[in-house]
């Protein structure tokens, strides 16, 4: 296919149509799409999305005049064997819009792409984890399998831990990948109380603040555990846990039991769903951000606690001991006595958590939304030898 100088690149946001930004690769997405238009690059921008227009955080994008982007639907086709079908109807709008590259956010790649295919790997816990054990044996996985190994032109990794498990277990050369960072907007400044805090918490009491998210792998025994050691110590300790993630009613039955044999139930609030404002304010408030998760593609909420300048407890593996680096303390979060050590220390030590808080905000300042917006981009025109 021959280039133009200024190429038209197709971005397919149709599989988080029905998603929100609780959702990180939905985060992910958004940001990307709005730092591009930021960039004000010399390319066209098609964005694909099952609506009929686009989704709310992105419409200002589009009524912009002349700012090269416009938005294209392809409906949801919920018929037998829309899985094959729909292959064909990407094919067809890819060559419809004249289409030069296509970026394919999400796991659908499309057979018969007329265009080069820059896909996102977020992370391979389906190869990792005996939960997914039937999702990897399931026909379209094993068919974006297939795609991401013969198909696709470049795969952008959110991590090095990532690019590292997609070498080892798929087999892609390192020269098919590129590693490019999140980066979050949320906003930076000092550490602060609220007044009075939320959720019927005391000013006095300790706060380990920590995602509400009942996948096996996020590790939430693990904490629950680590609390009730700290308890005799601690006795006005609380444990917060903001939002609402995987939930299952076995599941949750399995934490609400831990919680109560643990002597817990007065020690753990839930906050429910929040928005955006109020985690920031969450993330500044909190003594201590405890994120016990086994293993990230690349951890959004520990990137997101840096930049508040929050203390941060992180496993001392993947891609959590990647982004924190020295800025908080690492450690073997499987172990719930190692977990309960760490966080007493910092309890214990209110000018270490400071300074790591600082060092944290500094190190979160790296990742910013242009960066990872230039750098994609960048990837892009190398996969269309257009640097």
């Amino acid at each position: 296919m021959r280039v133009k100088s200024s190429p038209v690149i197709a971005l397919d946001f149709r599989w988080f149509d029905g998603l929100n930004l609780g959702c990180g690769q939905y985060r992910y997405s958004v940001d990307l799409i709005r730092g591009l238009a930021r960039l004000q690059a010399e390319a066209e921008f098609v964005l694909l999305g099952s609506r009929p227009e686009p989704l709310p955080e992105l419409q200002d994008i589009f009524k912009a005049p002349l700012n090269g982007w416009r938005y294209r639907q392809i409906p949801r086709c919920q018929t037998k064997g829309s899985y094959y079908l729909d292959h064909l109807r990407y094919a067809w709008v890819l060559k419809r819009e004249r289409v030069n590259l296509l970026h394919a956010l999400h796991t659908f790649i499309p057979l018969l792409s007329p265009c080069p295919v820059v896909a996102t790997q977020h992370d391979m816990m389906f190869e990792l984890f005996p939960d997914y054990t039937e999702a990897c044996r399931s026909r379209p996985y094993r068919i974006h399998k297939w795609l991401s190994q013969n198909r696709v032109d470049h795969i952008i990794c959110i991590s090095e831990t990532t690019a590292a498990d997609l070498q080892n277990l798929w087999g892609i050369p390192r020269n098919k990948i590129s590693v490019i960072y999140l980066a979050t907007e949320r906003p930076n400044g000092p550490v602060m109380n609220q007044s009075p805090p939320p959720f019927g918490l005391s000013s006095n009491d300790p706060i380990l603040l920590s995602p509400y998210n009942l996948e096996p792998r996020k590790n939430l025994a693990s904490l629950l555990q680590a609390v009730a050691r700290l308890c005799p110590r601690y006795n006005n300790l609380r444990l917060l846990l903001f939002g609402r993630a995987a939930v299952t009613e076995e599941r949750e039955r399995e934490f609400n039991n831990l919680v109560r044999e643990l002597g817990l139930t007065d020690r753990v609030v839930r906050t429910g769903f929040i928005t955006d404002e109020e985690l920031t304010g969450l993330y500044k408030m909190a003594t201590i951000f405890v994120f016990p998760s086994l293993y990230e593609g690349f951890g959004l909420p520990v990137l997101e606690a840096m930049v508040a300048g929050a203390c941060v407890i992180a496993r001392d593996a993947s891609a959590m001991a990647e982004i924190l680096g020295e800025a908080g303390e690492l450690v073997e979060t499987k172990a719930p006595e190692s977990l309960a050590n760490a966080i007493l220390r910092l309890l214990d030590d209110p000018t270490l958590r400071g300074r790591l808080g600082h060092t944290a905000r500094e190190r979160a300042a790296k990742f910013t939304m242009r960066r990872m917006a230039q750098r994609t981009y960048e990837a892009y025109l190398a996969t269309l030898n257009l640097q």
